[in-house]
C-alpha cells in the first residue's frame, strides 16, 4: 500500500465540516474554535525498525525525536505549538528504566519549546516499540501556511543544509518552530512544508497541491557535510542524498521574488536560508544544471508502503 494513494482515498470520502478549515492532506489540520481562532492538530507515529533502530540509539533519543517530529509539523504551518498527547505501545517485558528514559527525552524536547505534555495512553504487546505523539498548536491570529499557496514566479527557499540525516541528524534535529513563526509573522510566505520525506518529494507535494511546476538550481542546493560523507559509502552523489534522503526537518517554502530578496539580504533568523529554485506555471519538476539546461526530475524520497 502506498501512503499517498491511501491519503487521496481518505480525502475523497471525507465529509465537509464548517469547523474544519484545513483537513486531510496537509502537515496539520486546522479547526475553528468559536471566536478564539484556529486550533492546529497533528499526529505522528514512530515505529522501531522504521523510524529508529533501538540497537543503534538510546531511549532518550527516541523520545526526543517522537516529540520533535510533531513540533516540526506545527513549524511548517508557521504557528505556535502548545500541548501534546503521547501514546506508547511498549514491547512486553520493557523495563521501567527504559520507559522513564524514553519519557525524559520527550519531556526535554517539549519543555525546550514551551509545550506541555498533558496525557496519553500506554499499552504493551508482542510488537515492537511504537510511539504516537499528537501536538496541538494555535494560530494566534495568523493564517496557517499551507502546501497549496505556491504561485508562478515564487522563489523556492529552504532553511539549513540537506542530506545524510541517517548519520545522526534524524535523531538530533531541531524543529524550526521559531523560524516558521517568524517567517509567517514578517514575510508574505505563500506555501510551506517541512522536509520529512526528501526535498524533491516534499516539493512535489507543494506542486501537486498548488497545481504548478518548479525548477531547482543544482548549484545552489545546500548539501550537508553528512551527505558528502554518506556518498563515499553509497556511491551515490551528495546531490542525490540532498534531494532524496529525507528526515532533514528543514523548512521548504515559497514567496514572491521581492520578499525573497529582502529575506536573503537581511536573513533575520539564525539559520542558513538558501534560494534553490523558482515556481513556474508549467507543471513538472526540473533540475537546472551548471550549463543551464533543464532535466526533468521525478520526485523521489521516502514513502511508506
Amino acid at each position: 500500500m502506498r501512503e499517498r494513494a491511501y491519503i487521496k482515498y481518505l480525502r475523497s470520502i471525507q465529509g465537509a465540516s464548517r469547523n474544519v478549515v484545513v483537513g486531510i492532506g496537509d502537515d496539520c489540520a486546522a479547526v475553528r474554535l468559536g471566536q478564539k481562532g484556529l486550533c492546529l492538530l497533528t499526529t505522528d507515529t514512530l515505529l522501531d525498525g522504521t523510524h529508529f533502530q533501538l540497537r543503534h540509539c538510546t531511549a532518550r533519543e527516541v523520545g526526543r525525536k517522537a516529540v520533535a517530529c510533531g513540533l516540526s509539523d506545527i513549524a511548517s504551518m508557521g504557528c505556535k505549538a502548545t500541548l501534546a498527547l503521547v501514546s506508547i505501545a511498549f514491547p512486553r517485558f520493557t523495563k521501567m528504566g527504559f520507559a522513564k528514559e524514553l519519557f525524559r527525552g520527550m519531556q526535554d524536547m517539549a519543555t525546550k519549546y514551551g509545550v506541555t505534555i498533558v496525557g496519553g495512553d500506554t499499552v504493551s504487546g508482542k510488537g515492537p516499540l511504537c510511539i504516537n505523539v499528537t501536538v496541538l498548536g494555535m494560530t494566534e491570529g495568523l493564517h496557517p501556511l499551507l502546501r497549496s499557496g505556491a504561485r508562478p514566479g515564487d522563489a523556492i527557499m529552504v532553511t539549513g543544509t540537506l542530506g545524510g540525516s541517517i548519520l545522526g541528524r534524524h535523531l538530533s534535529f531541531e524543529p524550526r518552530l521559531a523560524e516558521g513563526l517568524y517567517l509567517n509573522k514578517n514575510f508574505p510566505v505563500h506555501s510551506m512544508i517541512d522536509i520529512s520525506d526528501g526535498l524533491s518529494i516534499d516539493l512535489g507535494h507543494i506542486l501537486e497541491e498548488s497545481q504548478v511546476g518548479a525548477v531547482l538550481y543544482q548549484e545552489t542546493i545546500p548539501i550537508s557535510q553528512a551527505a558528502y560523507r554518506l556518498a563515499r559509502t553509497t556511491r551515490l552523489s551528495p546531490l542525490h542524498h540532498a534531494l532524496t534522503d529525507g528526515e532533514d526537518y528543514e523548512l521548504l517554502f515559497t514567496l514572491g521574488e521581492p520578499s525573497a530578496r529582502r529575506l536573503l539580504e537581511k536573513n533575520p533568523i539564525k539559520v542558513l536560508i538558501t534560494r534553490i529554485g523558482h515556481i513556474r506555471k508549467q507543471k513538472g519538476l526540473f533540475l537546472q544544471g551548471k550549463d543551464g539546461r533543464l532535466r526533468c526530475m521525478k520526485p523521489q524520497g521516502y514513502e511508506h508502503r
